[in-house]
């Protein structure tokens, strides 16, 4: 599993600003997180809908998905170098999953990265043709249920 990070200030470091460099570094940060905001948002969104349909193949989500993600389980599982690529892909789209549960204080799928694959193996093997992230999402709805 990956690891947990948090950025901690203290309140003896914020008392040390002035109002001058709070007011700059609040500015900063907002226009830091601002390209964040859009796509978290979208995804808390996803997250937080009532999982009223039987799976996630029932769900329509119009994404600009990028890289193996929007390939189908077939294309991932085609060649040694689309597994590893697939996989890579996985364990980023999982972490971004986590992410957006865990800023929208929902309960994270805490999954080793083993298991994770291997799931993910047999929802495409249910459906080759479907899309890699459907099944990773499936994957991630189903395993969050145990």
């Amino acid at each position: 599993m990956g690891k947990r990070y948090a950025i901690a200030t203290t309140d003896a470091e914020a008392a040390a600003l002035t109002v001058s460099e709070l007011n700059q570094q609040i500015a900063f940060a907002k226009h830091q997180s601002w390209p964040m905001i859009k796509p978290v948002l979208l995804a808390a969104l996803i997250c937080a809908a009532p999982v009223c349909p039987s799976s996630a193949q029932d769900v329509k989500v119009s994404v600009d998905m990028m890289g193996i993600g929007g390939m189908s389980c077939a294309h991932w599982q085609s060649t040694q170098a689309h597994r590893s690529e697939g996989t890579v892909w996985i364990y980023g789209f999982w972490t971004g999953l986590n992410y957006v549960a865990s800023a929208s204080e929902q309960t994270e799928t805490k999954v080793d990265t083993a298991v994770i694959v291997a799931e993910v193996k047999k929802t495409c093997a249910q459906r080759p043709s479907q899309v890699l992230a459907t099944a990773v999402w499936t994957t991630y709805l189903d395993l969050n249920k145990r």
